[in-house]
């Protein structure tokens, strides 16, 4: 796991110094979460997987599909939106709508090529994260964690549905 922090920046004005302390919101970096034969869940407040879904834990990956603990996946009251063509940088408050719940009909986090976070390239048969795609997921207790997915494939094998992410919380 990384984490990233942004600098604390000054600046003088004459002989007045204003401090801008701005606190830095850490960045996590996960790697090689395994969702190729099994649904993979993670708790985002702990930053670790959980060990099922009876567990603590507020966004799960099974294959190409991005599940979410509420609704009809899961007993929790996690609720989630994707944001388009936007820079996990750029995204530094929660939206003050679209936040949704799975349901049996359609999930939180869309999936399908082009509809959600990633695009099937039938070229070569890759599953590809979509730039300026970061969901926004309100946690079962109220927090708001922006989260881009980085990639699909393990780095060092190659063997797909194995997600890397970085996330932060706002």
């Amino acid at each position: 796991m990384e984490t990233t922090y942004r600098n604390i920046t000054s600046m003088a004005v004459g002989t007045l110094i204003l401090m801008s302390t701005c606190y830095a919101q850490e960045i996590k970096t996960i790697s090689n979460i395994d969702a190729a034969y099994k649904t993979a869940y993670f708790n985002l407040e702990t930053g670790k997987e959980a060990a099922d879904a009876s567990g603590d834990w507020d966004i799960a990956f099974n294959r190409t599909t991005v599940l979410i603990n509420g609704g009809s996946s899961g007993k929790g009251k996690t609720t989630a939106v994707l944001l388009k063509d936007v820079s996990f940088e750029g995204v530094t408050k929660e939206p003050d709508t679209g936040f949704k719940t799975d349901s049996d009909e359609e999930k939180a986090i869309p999936s399908g090529s082009g509809n959600g976070w990633y695009e099937y390239n039938m070229a070569d048969h890759s599953i590809n994260p979509i730039s300026g795609r970061v969901f926004v997921i309100k946690t079962s207790s109220g927090k708001y964690v922006k989260l881009e997915i980085l990639g699909y494939y393990n780095k060092s094998n190659y063997e797909s549905a194995n997600y890397s992410f970085r996330y932060s919380f706002l």
